[in-house]
């Protein structure tokens, strides 16, 4: 773990969204004041520009919380250079700490590549800036500087940065004090008013003690009958009053009131006696006159606010298909009852389950929907073998015919994988797409608009942790799973198992196979997922359009047209495609969690992941 508390919070944020606010603060404060968010991802590989400064110029910002920072910033850059943002300055901010020689090689890139100017943010340069002259930028995004670390009071940072309009009040006044804090928070002032404050487990009096000492820019008492009986209110009204010009008083009683402190009762109250929008009129003056200004200033802060609580609508009123990873199973009526004259060895069960579908009810029994192979088997007699109609029969030699029937639907598509070329792996238990002679297994497939395309089911991932590069084999596997609906129909469910192992084909173990498989997958989405098991189910495929197992009525029949239900509403794939981006961060993180427990675990001389 980093010793550095803003280090340490910098290299988990969660929460991406408060990140980019954050740089856009943080840069607005060094040599970007123009700086202009855009409120979201996804833009062209922006998330903030300044269309001309002061010497013309044009600048793009880009920000990322993702391990692979540098595959990160030539993509945005790609994007930025297709859509003909042409900056002058190419800005990118990222969580990653950078040595050196990563910093000259990406920025003789940018340079040599686009003929841009790069300003790069690395980890270090973010802390620089956050220790001293930006440092009341950790007390305004709490959600990335979190407990214990940086300690909190009523829902807000004890971290030093006097930004916030604090209203104190006692229960009796709860509603005029909330209506006050929203009022002012529409304006764009950042408020914290103790009715609505999350105080749960805390001394309010302590708190807010605690704020007015940290975090409070103006201090906004509610005074009545109520407030002026209690004694700790009064209390904190006295110490917020021996602060220059600090305190303004909101009374709702008429005249001076000997409780009030005595250096309160020189200071010209805000009245809500007669009308609380001429008190908060007031009170606006007031601001306005100590130079105390809405942190959101304009049309910008309410969109932000509003983006919060009303996210991009992302459907349309416009049918849609939708597809599933289910397919049409049919099964024969019958099943083959096959009598032995002894168990079967295991050499014998392995060698036959490559060419038979069959599931053994006892020692000496078989059950089956296909004839056995001539030759071999020690049969009890000649004869043939008898049948029974499975769908009429609940149990047979004790065990229920319709888990009889998922078995041998399940074992029927493995003979299939075998007859297709797929391996078996026995530590994962699946049939798995091994590479071919020729290189990787890209399989041709016709994906549901009638496109004719390829997609690979095998191939390999490498990243770079350090001055080293991981390389990791992955191959797809099918996983079937035979099931009944309701209506009484059959359908078969094919989840895509991913096995990850080395340049040796060596299996990883533990932890490694989850960071391995999610390094491989991070960038797949439905999209990709949809492709990859129509090429899987395809690649199956006995005739055009179906896997068929068997023959005549004995057959176990897949098709290979994936279940479809037209839905009534669509989706917008222009507003999903914004963010595109917040999901990737969101997955490289949840990725590099991972990643940073392993670091945690090895030893002192392992390289951190770049």
């Amino acid at each position: 773990m980093s010793a550095d508390p803003i280090v340490y919070c910098l290299e988990r944020v969660s929460d991406y969204r408060d990140f980019e606010r954050l740089c856009s603060a943080l840069l607005a404060g060094t040599d970007y004041p123009g700086i202009e968010p855009l409120g979201g991802t996804g833009d062209g590989g922006r998330d903030a520009i300044i269309r001309s400064d002061a010497s013309g110029r044009r600048i793009v910002f880009a920000y990322t919380v993702r391990g692979d920072w540098e595959a990160k910033l030539k993509s945005d850059c790609k994007r930025v250079q297709e859509l003909d943002h042409n900056p002058s300055i190419f800005v990118f901010v990222c969580t990653e700490a950078l040595n050196a020689a990563d910093k000259d090689r990406v920025h003789e890139l940018v340079s040599k590549r686009y003929g841009w100017t790069l300003d790069l943010f690395d980890l270090e340069r973010l802390r620089v800036q956050l220790v001293s002259p930006q440092r009341h930028l950790l007390a305004q995004h709490p959600s990335i500087f979190t407990p214990p670390f940086f300690p909190q009071s009523g829902g807000q940072s004890l971290a030093e940065s006097r930004d916030t309009i604090l209203i104190d009040h006692v229960y009796a006044d709860h509603a005029l004090a909330t209506w006050l804090s929203r009022r002012l928070t529409l304006a764009g002032y950042r408020t914290w008013c103790r009715g609505t404050a999350p105080l749960a487990g805390e001394d309010p009096d302590a708190s807010v003690r605690k704020l007015i000492e940290l975090r409070g820019c103006q201090y906004l008492p509610v005074f009545s009958e109520a407030s002026l009986s209690d004694a700790l209110f009064i209390e904190r009204c006295a110490l917020a009053a021996a602060k220059e010009s600090f305190a303004l008083p909101c009374s709702c009683i008429y005249g001076l009131d000997p409780r009030l402190p005595s250096r309160m009762k020189s200071v010209a109250e805000a009245s809500f006696a007669d009308s609380w929008n001429d008190g908060l009129a007031k009170v606006l003056a007031r601001l306005t006159t100590l130079g105390i200004h809405p942190g959101l200033e304009g049309d910008l802060g309410k969109q932000i606010a509003l983006r919060d609580y009303l996210p991009s609508r992302i459907t349309v009123a416009k049918p849609e298909p939708v597809y599933a990873n289910m397919f049409s199973l049919h099964l024969p009526l019958a099943m083959l009852i096959t009598d032995l004259t002894r168990s079967l060895t295991a050499a014998e069960t392995t060698e036959l389950r490559g060419r038979w579908a069959f599931v053994e009810l006892s020692p000496g029994r078989l059950v089956s929907f296909c004839p056995h192979p001539p030759g071999s088997l020690p049969l009890r007699d000649d004869r043939r073998p008898p049948e029974f109609s499975w769908s009429d029969t609940s149990h047979r030699d004790g065990k229920p015919t319709q888990d009889l029937a998922k078995e041998l639907a399940r074992r029927s598509l493995e003979v299939v994988c075998v007859q297709k070329g797929l391996k078996y792996c026995d530590d994962r238990k699946i049939f798995y797409f091994p590479e071919r002679e020729d290189g990787e297994w890209n399989q041709p497939y016709c994906h549901v608009d009638g496109r004719s395309t390829r997609v690979q089911l095998t191939g390999e991932r490498n990243k770079k942790r350090g001055d080293t590069v991981q390389t990791t084999l992955y191959q797809l596997a099918p996983r079937f799973r035979p099931q009944r609906e309701a209506d009484g129909t059959w359908t078969v469910v094919l989840n895509i198992y991913i096995r990850v192992t080395d340049v040796d084909g060596k299996l990883f173990a533990g932890k490694d196979i989850a960071r391995r498989r999610k390094g491989v997958t991070k960038g797949w989405w439905n999209n990709h997922f949809l492709a990859r098991m129509l090429g899987i189910i395809q690649a199956l495929e006995t005739r055009a359009g179906h896997i068929e197992i068997g023959e005549g009525k004995r057959a176990v029949v897949v098709d290979t047209a994936p279940l479809c239900w037209q839905c009534p509403v669509g989706l917008d794939v222009e507003a999903l495609s914004r963010q595109a981006d917040l999901g990737e961060e969101l997955a490289a993180f949840r990725t590099r969690d991972d990643e940073d427990d392993d670091d945690a675990a090895a030893p002192s001389t392992e390289t951190q992941a770049a």
